[in-house]
């Protein structure tokens, strides 16, 4: 038996668990949130929040930002991020999926999370999807040779004007690379670049936070602003 293998069991371990899954699910908003919070959406009490809290932090899924008289818990890191969502992926089953997934993914629930949500802190589901195509078939992102992707001048511009404010990435030593939508089968944009967009959206009124979910609605500035043609299919979400 590898040295990794007793580490990974117990990760897998860690995660398996209802309540800590759904912690870990609710903390890929990419947001900070206190353990009260976490408990009230686990639906379960303080004592038993902080111990699943404790586990997670030691085995490295979950960091803690003490702030006066707070605490405050988020992902460890993008890596875990990504491995959540690929579990997600796999949980979600087949593109093609049987008769009962098919009418999982109908629920309204579920039909906000595939149209848009944050993953991590950057913007996924279809829109996620539509955004990163847009930006590389109107050549305002490049893919570069070593990995990742660019924004290119004539983006810049461009994305100065719609989402202004964000700073320039060459500037902020800010990585734009590609995350696998576990929804859509397609890559969206992750990276510290597609957090500050998404921050940009939000601020900007073109998306709003659902309370108590990842699920991000599109409002009209957003209709009117975005820069990639939608579908009927997708307008209202």
């Amino acid at each position: 038996m590898s040295l990794a293998e007793p580490r990974l069991a117990r990760v897998a371990a860690a995660i398996a668990d209802p309540t800590r899954a759904r912690v870990l699910a609710r903390l890929l908003d990419g947001r900070l949130h206190t353990a009260g919070e976490l408990a009230a959406h686990a639906g379960v009490t303080a004592p038993t929040m902080s111990a699943h809290l404790k586990l997670l932090l030691d085995e490295g899924l979950a960091r803690v930002r003490p702030q006066g008289r707070h605490r405050y818990y988020a992902l460890a890191d993008g890596d875990v991020a990504h491995a959540l969502e690929a579990l997600l992926r796999v949980a979600e089953g087949p593109a093609a999926a049987p008769a009962a997934d098919l009418r999982r993914w109908q629920r309204p629930q579920m039909r906000a999370l595939r149209h848009a949500r944050s993953c991590y802190g950057h913007l996924a589901g279809e829109l996620g999807v539509q955004w990163r195509e847009g930006l590389l078939a109107r050549g305002w992102v490049r893919a570069e040779p070593q990995g990742g992707y660019a924004v290119t001048p004539a983006g810049q511009a461009v994305l100065d004007e719609l989402l202004p404010g964000v700073v320039a990435p060459e500037a902020a030593g800010r990585r734009l690379y590609d995350c696998v939508d576990w929804s859509e089968r397609r890559d969206h944009f992750a990276g510290p670049l597609a957090v500050a967009w998404l921050e940009a959206m939000l601020a900007q009124g073109w998306l709003r936070r659902t309370a108590g979910s990842r699920a991000l609605q599109l409002l009209p500035p957003g209709h009117a602003a975005w820069p990639v043609a939608l579908s009927t299919r997708l307008e209202g979400g």
